[in-house]
């Protein structure tokens, strides 16, 4: 390996060594966000009991991976007792396994957080991998590593056990075999394509739109004279070129003789994940995200309306605002000189992403970013095509530096809470949240930041109206509990006195928005009002002291009766 190479090898784990220690501030910063527990208790189940029951409406796959730390270490008591007197709900296993294990709620997620972040860097990684097998560039590699470890989006879900970070892994190493695939088949690259695409399946649900992408890919670059057959000699042409005239029946043939091998071989990895004789639940977990409506989706928000039905240009208008603008200035620059055009295996690297985007908006599920996650780090690749140019590459790679560095500001300032990050152009966290909320904002992980907060500045017992999972108690917070969503069990809480000296409201973002609440208005008197701050970006504190109406207000929701 000589000079150049070891010197962007060494830029490169030097990015991934400081991704991993931005995590780590995570870890410290952040509580469990709204799904961590049932998740990690979901794990922990399957290792325990052999039953894959608990939250059958996500596959087991990455849940297996993260509960991995507590199955081989210390192990905690699995709640049993729980589980059987709530008919296994998973929100009260959860609960009873995260809060009441006699240890603490860290002690208990971050290890497993930490597999999820390894699964971050392997994204990391693998972007810059392939941009420099794309553009043949040592500086599109690290670039494409750059924009990666930059993005604060890509940063917390690799934090927070989600499954949308492992499926991002899966659907980018499928992606990225299969194009190596069109250069130069092997039956190794077939196997490896195929058992990505099997894990992709077992990630998440929605990798059905990668199965649809890789397909769409396929059509488009057998239509543009490629050819995707299996290893022989006869097909195996530099590049996949075009076929002698008169083949297009093989061509099409051989195409769908290395969908139907590839789509058997994830067949059965996929099934292996279930342990085989489980795999049937894969069908019933499937079911369940199909009719998901039908079981009550909650409410979505965008651009401050409700609506329980969402709508198709959500992502649209979501992207521009929470990826960083050095990543999106580096796509556009690439796009418009021609760094894509005339190459065929591009159909690879293109299609697939367009396909997920598309199907993800048509199915209104507007949860946040985290659900059209596995196109970012395609988008990371192209950017980094600005160092790739046959002409004037040192201006490429100088437009490259400019916007991977743009980039980085963003990831420093989104710093320890990058959940909440939005860009220059929405403003940050205050502007973001009269466009879009959801876990794009708010996931229920500001509690250890409010507890920091209300050490230094006090009062003693505040009034509380939390969303999410975590409790405030397990942090110290002493609170008047006010209308919620997201707690598991009795709403525990203390009494703030009539005549306390100080009169302090917190309130979620998303419940200052109304969107889970029953009464959406609830806090809608607030919305136009100045916090005095804003914790962790989702926390909105108000102090209403010496304000009679608004304590009134207040006490109401606490004693509706009055």
């Amino acid at each position: 390996m000589n000079a150049r190479n070891l010197l962007a090898v060494a830029a490169c784990l030097a990015l991934v060594a400081w991704f991993w220690a931005r995590g780590e501030r995570f870890l410290a910063a952040n509580g469990p966000t709204f799904d961590e527990p049932v998740h990690l208790a979901a794990g922990y189940s399957y290792w325990a009991t052999g039953s894959f029951r608990l939250n059958r409406e996500d596959p087991p796959l990455l849940k297996l991976l993260w509960a991995v730390p507590l199955a081989l270490g210390d192990s905690p008591p699995y709640p049993h007792d729980v589980a059987r007197e709530t008919n296994n709900d998973h929100w009260h296993v959860g609960n009873a396994l995260l809060f009441h294990s006699n240890r603490a709620p860290s002690e208990l997620l971050n290890p497993a957080r930490r597999v999820n972040l390894a699964l971050g860097c392997g994204v990391v990684l693998l972007a810059g991998w392939w941009a420099y097998r794309l553009w043949n560039a040592r500086a599109a590699g690290v670039g494409a590593v750059g924009f990666a470890v930059c993005d604060p989006n890509l940063l917390a879900l690799s934090c927070i056990l989600s499954t949308d970070i492992g499926l991002t892994l899966f659907t980018l190493l499928a992606c990225y075999l299969v194009w190596e695939y069109t250069a130069k088949p092997s039956r190794g690259l077939l196997f490896g394509a195929g058992i990505a695409l099997g894990l992709a399946l077992g990630a998440k649900f929605s990798a059905l739109a990668v199965v649809a992408g890789l397909g769409g890919a396929g059509i488009v670059y057998v239509l543009r004279g490629g050819v995707l057959a299996l290893p022989s000699p006869r097909l195996r042409g530099e590049g996949g070129g075009a076929s002698p005239p008169g083949e297009g029946q093989g061509k099409g043939r051989a195409l769908m003789e290395f969908a139907f091998r590839l789509g058997l071989i994830a067949l059965v990895t996929l099934a292996a994940t279930y342990g085989f004789v489980h795999f049937d639940q894969w069908g019933a977990g499937l079911k369940f995200q199909l009719t998901r409506a039908d079981h009550g989706d909650g409410t979505m928000y965008l651009n401050g309306e409700l609506s329980r039905t969402g709508w198709y240009h959500y992502f649209l208008v979501l992207l521009p605002l929470k990826l960083p603008l050095g990543l999106l200035a580096g796509v556009l620059i690439a796009c418009v000189t021609g760094r894509l055009k005339g190459a065929l295996r591009l159909a690879f690297l293109l299609v697939p992403p367009l396909v997920f985007f598309a199907l993800a908006s048509y199915s209104r599920v507007n949860l946040g970013v985290r659900v059209v996650l596995p196109v970012l780090p395609f988008l990371y690749i192209l950017a980094s095509g600005l160092a790739g140019g046959a002409c004037c590459r040192a201006a490429g790679i100088a437009l490259l530096a400019v916007c991977v560095a743009w980039a980085g500001v963003s990831a420093v300032r989104s710093d320890p809470y990058p959940v909440a990050y939005f860009n220059e152009l929405a403003g940050g966290p205050r502007g973001g949240i009269r466009r879009v909320a959801d876990s794009n904002l708010d996931w229920g992980q500001g509690l250890p930041a409010l507890q920091a907060y209300l050490r230094a500045n006090g009062p003693d017992v505040i009034y509380l109206s939390y969303f999410g999972t975590d409790r405030p108690e397990a942090h110290g917070i002493r609170y008047q509990p006010l209308p919620t969503y997201g707690r598991v069990g009795a709403p525990g809480g203390e009494v703030v006195p009539p005549d306390a000296a100080r009169h302090v409201l917190v309130v979620s973002a998303n419940n200052l928005l109304g969107i889970y609440l029953n009464d959406p208005d609830t806090f809608a008197w607030l919305r136009d009002r100045n916090p005095d701050a804003v914790v962790a970006g989702c926390l909105y504190v108000f102090d209403i002291t010496g304000d009679a109406d608004a304590v009134r207000r207040v006490r109401a929701l606490v004693n509706p009766d009055r």
